[in-house]
């Protein structure tokens, strides 16, 4: 493992007084102001979005840049406001940059998303914000990448802007992310009504792609086609892009199309089965054909679809580690009774569209006696979030409406998991007309249910209470597994749940009678000691398993504890783990130009910021607690992996690769295991390397692969740690050496910004440049050891085409890339 000693020294000056000082404060004081999502940069800063009416609140001595967005992104109907970036220092002390567009030009900035895996070097950034104008203009949201990332430089442009076209709960929620290849999966229309709705792959430039397993995609002479995009007759010129439509008829998108899929019996991912290869299966009577439908008929446990004909589609997550896609949505649906209903589903895509798994979140069989299943009423996903920790698990936020029979999987029946138990295992009380929420944990690549709890607080005037919690920083609540206690409505925030580097999970919502921990900011008294609590929003952070909150926190107006008066007055939007507690951000709301209830308590308020609210202000707050430090949570990961200063491999004359490795520093590292694949899915064990477990000195490393097989042949590293935890290296190519040509460039196209240069043996490498189309030079590399082949690391916001100038000891060539 290697260490980033500086990096951690100067995080550790700069934070080291702020060390558990929880600060929380408004900012604004002359307008309307809000706040709705938090990143820290890897150079420790802090990237904030929202709105504001105006700028006159921020110092003039902070630099503001203003960024134009492209004429097709309208607003014409919006409120006028400065849609804002706004970078704060590691410990929120200085405001240091603003950016913005145009007075008018959106509303806010929603969301901040970046192309790298948590805990590296960011990447490029992407944001995406609200606009108010008419379908035709695209009104709804938008998409844009940065020009700059804000470590590297402050951006001053967009790369691009796409305007999509959103109503209802795909406006409000915003389903959509980035991977680490920079393109962008997203949802355009309506939710459950009848005009459109589907979702849409866009590449690095802003374009919408053909993605090949996806069963819907657009010719570019016009019309439809249904199937793998390479089975098209004319070959993938024939067509200009793909989607999955989220609309009930003859596409058959979430549909089986084959009686052998449609009749498979599948695991339901706890213990039980289901029906179905596709989650619309259950609504149908019968496998759909491309073209033809049925587009009715009542499925196997007796539900058929509603009267609306689109789907909702309201959370998309990217596991940036391969780019696969975790897609989720609810179906409008008929109970057998003829009621009307809501089901959820969440689906896994491998990143060229693919259908790994999917799962409805409930049991459809009954896993003890086979009977089928409804669960009525409606149910709904809320947000996705990946887990990177080794357990690589989605993270799902789902919310249902009422006490169904059958209600998402209970925190102590995990079949996977005996010994699970959620810090709420079952939906208590007899409360019916109320939305509480779930937190669910299924594997990245089976679906399989690891851990679960609802997240459902009490109301006032609660009884049947039981036992109370062991734990002392739950001072005393009220067990809720215990007795049988009314729950009351608990929504959390749309599409902004975090998971840290150890797989706790980050989560903001809003409840009534909210348990709240000892160490937290601002607490929730006990029930029935005589004091009246109020509507708040909260922060908690749970346990990697879900059995325990380790810190829970209201953050609304101080009310008054005899009437319950002035509090529920606050929005929480954002939140993100540190190394030493969460950052939140969010808005006081307001009524009639005035702040409307009580302000909530601040401490340790920086110079940019106020202690009470002046009309709508917006919040930021970070609260620190000592069971939330974890230095794997700083913005490079504390102590990261094996830093791998460089990998390649030659092929020699005996048809053997030889490969070779270098590291800067070591820390804990046990051994390498050398892997190879020759398609690049599936990896085959070669042998181990020890490593040097403890060195601050570079070292190199090396192994002989003697029976590699003909053709292109890829490689990585699998590098433990003492501990047993693991990381890979990047993958490298190695391909025999074309005796008739004196120089290979591959793979080419360039896909994950990685390509091997092979000169043959007689020449040595020299320096490598890089220009664009103008013929300007934009990146060069010096080869530092003298071989006939390397690896090239192009940049990570390197797309398109361009010229390669390979400079050898005796000769100098030129080779055009496309970097995908």
């Amino acid at each position: 493992m290697k260490k980033t000693w500086t990096l951690l020294l100067c995080l550790c000056l700069s934070i080291g007084s702020w060390a558990q000082t929880t600060m929380v404060t408004y900012a604004g004081n002359s307008g309307q102001e809000g706040f709705y999502d938090v990143v820290q940069l890897s150079d420790g800063t802090w990237l904030v979005g929202g709105y504001a009416d105006n700028l006159n609140w921020i110092a003039s001595s902070v630099p503001k840049t203003q960024i134009t967005l492209p004429s097709d992104i309208k607003n014409g109907n919006g409120s006028n406001r400065y849609a804002i970036l706004l970078q704060f220092s590691s410990d929120f002390t200085q405001m240091l940059q603003v950016v913005h567009f145009p007075q008018g030009a959106a509303e806010n900035i929603r969301f901040i998303k970046t192309t790298n895996v948590p805990g590296t070097t960011t990447g490029d950034i992407y944001i995406s914000g609200d606009t108010q104008d008419s379908k035709s203009n695209n009104g709804g949201y938008f998409i844009a990448r940065l020009n700059a990332n804000f470590v590297s430089s402050v951006p001053t442009a967009v790369t691009y802007a796409h305007p999509i076209w959103a109503e209802g709960e795909i406006k409000r929620n915003h389903p959509w992310d980035v991977g680490s290849n920079g393109q962008v999966v997203y949802v355009r229309g309506q939710t459950h009504a009848h005009d459109w709705a589907a979702m849409y792959q866009l590449d690095a430039s802003g374009n919408r792609m053909i993605v090949e397993h996806w069963r819907t995609h657009w010719k570019t002479a016009g019309g439809e086609y249904y199937g793998d995009a390479s089975d098209v007759s004319g070959g993938l010129s024939a067509l200009d892009y793909s989607g999955m439509v989220l609309k009930r008829g003859n596409r058959c998108n979430f549909r089986s199309q084959t009686q052998a899929d449609y009749d498979a019996i599948l695991p339901d991912g706890n213990g039980s089965t289901k029906k179905g290869k596709w989650p619309l299966d259950a609504f149908f009577d019968s496998p759909c054909s491309p073209g033809s439908g049925p587009t009715s008929g009542r499925g196997y446990t007796g539900y058929k679809t509603g009267g609306t004909a689109v789907y909702g589609a309201s959370s998309i997550a990217i596991d940036r580690r391969t780019n696969d896609v975790y897609l989720g949505m609810n179906i409008k649906s008929v109970l057998p009774s003829g009621n009307p209903d809501f089901e959820p589903a969440v689906l896994a895509f491998t990143a060229d569209g693919e259908l790994k798994w999917w799962s409805r979140l409930y049991h459809e069989i009954h896993p003890d006696n086979g009977n089928y299943l409804t669960s009525t009423p409606d149910q709904y996903v809320d947000a996705l979030a990946i887990d990177y920790t080794q357990s690589a698990t989605l993270v799902v936020n789902a919310r249902c409406h009422g006490n169904n029979v059958e209600n998402f999987w209970e925190g102590n029946t995990i079949a996977a998991n005996g010994s699970a138990n959620g810090f709420q295992n079952r939906f208590t009380g007899t409360s019916g007309n109320i939305h509480i929420s779930w937190i669910g944990k299924l594997k990245l690549d089976d679906g399989i249910l690891q851990h679960s709890t609802y997240v459902a607080e009490y109301p006032e005037g609660n009884t049947n209470f039981g036992s109370s919690i062991a734990d002392p920083n739950l001072q005393n609540w009220p067990n809720p597994n215990a007795g049988w206690p009314s729950v009351n409505t608990t929504r959390l925030a749309r599409n902004n749940m975090k998971v840290t580097a150890d797989g706790s999970v980050c989560i903001l919502g809003k409840g009534r009678r909210t348990i709240t921990t000892a160490n937290a900011h601002q607490q929730m008294p006990l029930p029935n000691n005589g004091e009246t609590g109020t509507w708040n929003q909260f922060a908690r952070v749970y346990q990697p398993d879900l059995s325990m909150p380790l810190y829970s926190s209201l953050l609304t107006g101080d009310w008054d504890k005899s009437t319950g008066q002035g509090g529920d007055n606050t929005e929480l939007f954002g939140v993100w783990k540190t190394q030493q507690g969460i950052v939140v951000v969010g808005r006081h709301t307001e009524s009639g130009g005035s702040a409307k209830g009580n302000d909530m308590p601040t401490t340790a308020v920086p110079s940019w910021g106020n202690s009470s609210a002046n009309n709508e202000s917006a919040i930021l707050a970070f609260f620190t607690a000592t069971n939330l430090e974890n230095a794997a949570d700083a913005p490079m990961g504390g102590v990261l992996p094996v830093e791998f200063t460089g990998f390649w491999g030659k092929r020699e004359q005996s048809e053997a690769v030889n490969l070779h490795w270098s590291t800067a520093s070591e820390i804990n590292s046990d051994y390498f295991e050398i892997q190879r694949s020759e398609e690049g899915k599936v990896w085959k064990g070669l042998g181990q390397v020890n490593a040097a477990g403890n060195s601050l000195l570079p070292l190199d490393y090396a192994f002989e692969d003697v029976d590699a097989p003909s053709g292109v042949i890829y490689y990585r590293l699998k590098q433990v740690d003492l501990d047993d935890t693991f990381s890979y290296s990047s993958v490298i190519a190695v391909k025999a050496v074309d005796k008739t040509k004196e120089l290979l460039v591959f793979p080419n196209p360039i896909s994950n910004q990685q390509l091997m240069i092979q000169l043959s043996e007689a020449q040595q490498l020299e320096r490598v440049e890089v220009y664009d189309f103008t013929g300007k030079l934009i990146w060069q590399q010096a080869i530092q050891q003298r071989t006939s082949s390397w690896q090239v690391q192009l940049p990570q916001a390197m797309k398109g085409t361009y010229l390669l100038k390979i400079y050898s000891d005796r000769d100098v060539w030129r080779e055009t890339v496309v970097v995908l």
